[in-house]
Parts: C-alpha cells; structure tokens; sequence
C-alpha cells in the first residue's frame, strides 16, 4: 500500500471515531454486528429497537452502547423524543420486520413496520437534517425474467408483502430524499447475509448449521436456487461506507446502492450446502420435492455502481465467509459469543486495512 493509500485509510477508519451514530434494529442480527463494528472504530453507538430476543446473538454477545432504548419503530413520539435525547450525527435504520416469514400471515403488521416505520423515522429527522442510510433489500426488485443481474435503476415491483414492503420503504426514503434534500437518505440494497450468530432457521444456513451440529439430515428443496449469499460484515463495511460518503457530501445523483457478493457469491443452494458440510463431520442433506413456491429460482445483484463511487468491495470470499460462520458457530461452545464478535470484528478491519478500503 503506498503513502497516499494509508493515509486515505487511516482518515476513513477514524471518520466514526467519537461520532454520534444511531442504529434502530440495533438488537438484531446485523445491527449487532453494525454496533460491534462501529465501537471497534471508536464510535459512540446509540441504539433503537424492540427488546432482543431470547437466544439471539445480541442477547448472547450484545455490544457496548453508550445508551439505548426499547421501544417500537412506529412509536412516533418515542422515535422522536430518542432522536432529540441522543443527538446523532448519522443514522442507520435497520429496524425492520427482515424476513419473508409472516408474508402471507401477517401482511398489514409488515407493512406497518416496513414503511410506517422508516416514515416515522425520517418524519423525526426531518428538521434536524441528520444523514441516514435506509437499509431495505435486493428482493425490492420487479423479477427480471432474463436472470440478469439487479442494478439500481431496474424498476422495484410487488410481490408478497414483505418484498413489496421493502419496496415502498425504498420508495418513501427517496421521496425525503427528493421532498427534504438537506436530510442527506440513501437507500442500501443488500442480499442474502451470511455470519455468525444468526440463529433463525427459516434461512439456509442457520437451518444447515443447526442440522449438521446435531447430526441431523438437513431436508431442502430447490437445489438449483441461485442466491447472491455474502458476509454479513461485508454487507456492513458497505453500509458504513455509504454512511460516510453520504455525511461527507459525496454522492450525486441517486442515493441507492446495492451490495451484493463477488462472483463467486451467486451459487446454488447445492453449492452453498456442499461448502458448508465440510466443516462437520455428520453433515447430510436429504433432497425433498419441490412444493408450490412465490420465490425466483435466480436473483443475482449488480454491486458494480457501489464499487465504482463508493470504492466499495467485498473483501470475504463465499468459502471464507462459511468457515468464518461455522467457525463461530463451533467455537460458542467453548467461548463466550462477545469474545468471538470482538475478534471477528478486528479481524475484518484489519483486511478492510490491508485491502485500502476506506
């Protein structure tokens, strides 16, 4: 790395130092990582969320806050007397129902959260003209019936709620964006998120991790799925990166950005199973029928504007992040889950370092 690299480095890594930074979500599986992240920069992380829950990572391995509050997203007088209480100079928003789970249960719950939410959230932004990075999804995306990769000016479609909710909450963020310039929102598209501490099972590897610790056959569908599946501290180095050029006045025209995987990320369900298998001895997989499904068997990210003006990339390959994710699985049975995040963390900052990722 040459001089100008480093010092570009070293003026990114201290950006978040002492800097006032919100999380809403902040107790769920990514915004615990985000937070864990943010302290090892040596910010102060505020959080807003609804209680943890039993089991989960931030409930195991919860982060150093310098303060928080439990409550709901859609509490507008809660949301705003947080905001004034705490002060932020950047926000990030992934407080969010973040699964297709519920989709066709609970609909108008999922909207309510999805998009009253963020609305509620900006609505108390508003005048204090805080930067704020919106994390939505790649399932924002009208499907792409070629296969080709989603790039950020493809047209958001509607499909179950929880797809289409993220679409709105996309759309609403533009529209502070269009309506209140000053606010500085940008919206992070990101996909199928892979690490350690996830423990929903409704999502592959958590499923396949819980299985092949157990000795368990996994029973799957849809070997041929094609996903884009990354490392969650990827996806978050992305969206600090975002954060900081969004705060520094660095972006021009549109505000969105996708985050997705290298090439090697996009790869079958088969593939992703077949990978992590080999990091247990019991590991089985039992191929069931296909059943009745809303789902694209192809969905594939173009990441490439994020790369272009962010100078974002992802610095984990698919087998390195499924060894760092059955590495932590694994080692929670001997260590404590806080041990592991805060060595997880310094080992990715110091590749972001040695790669000249600001």
């Amino acid at each position: 790395m040459g001089e100008e690299a480093e010092r570009e480095m070293k003026e990114g890594l201290q950006f978040y130092g002492g800097r006032r930074v919100l999380v809403t979500g902040h107790t769920g599986f990514k915004g615990t990582w985000l937070s864990w992240l943010l302290s090892a920069l040596g910010a102060e992380v505020y959080g807003i969320a609804l209680p943890p829950q039993p089991g989960s990572l931030h409930e195991k391995a919860a982060p150093p806050l310098a303060d928080s509050c439990l409550t709901d997203i859609r509490n507008a007088e809660a949301v705003r007397r947080v905001v004034g209480q705490f002060q932020p100079e950047l926000v990030f928003h992934l407080a969010a129902h973040a699964y297709l789970d519920g989709s066709y249960d609970y609909p108008a719950d999922i909207f309510e959260i999805n998009l009253m939410g963020t609305v509620r959230l900006l609505d108390a932004l508003r005048s204090r003209c805080v930067p704020t990075v919106v994390v939505t999804s790649d399932k924002c995306y009208a499907w792409q019936p070629d296969g080709r990769p989603c790039c950020e000016d493809d047209p958001l479609g509607a499909a179950e709620s929880y797809s289409t909710s993220k679409a709105c909450q996309d759309l609403a963020a533009q529209s502070y964006q269009y309506a209140f310039p000053e606010m500085a929102v940008a919206t992070a598209r990101a996909s199928n998120t892979i690490g350690g501490g996830d423990f929903n099972r409704s999502r592959l590897v958590p499923y396949l991790l819980e299985c092949f610790s157990g000795g368990v056959p996994a029973r799957l569908r849809n070997p041929g799925f094609v996903r884009p599946w990354q490392y969650v501290l990827d996806v978050l180095w992305g969206y600090l990166t975002l954060g900081k050029a969004l705060t520094e006045g660095c972006i021009t025209g549109s505000h969105a950005f996708n985050f997705g995987p290298a090439p090697d990320g996009f790869q079958t369900v088969e593939q992703v199973a077949r990978l992590l298998s080999a990091y247990f001895r019991e590991a089985s997989v039992e191929w069931q029928a296909a059943g009745k499904s809303t789902e694209n068997a192809l969905l594939r990210l173009d990441s490439s504007k994020a790369w272009r003006e962010l100078g974002w990339q992802p610095l984990y390959t698919l087998e390195e992040t499924l060894m760092q994710t059955a590495g932590f699985h694994q080692a929670m049975r001997k260590r404590p889950a806080e041990e592991l995040c805060r060595e997880q963390a310094a080992q990715y900052l110091a590749r972001a370092k040695e790669r000249g990722q600001l």
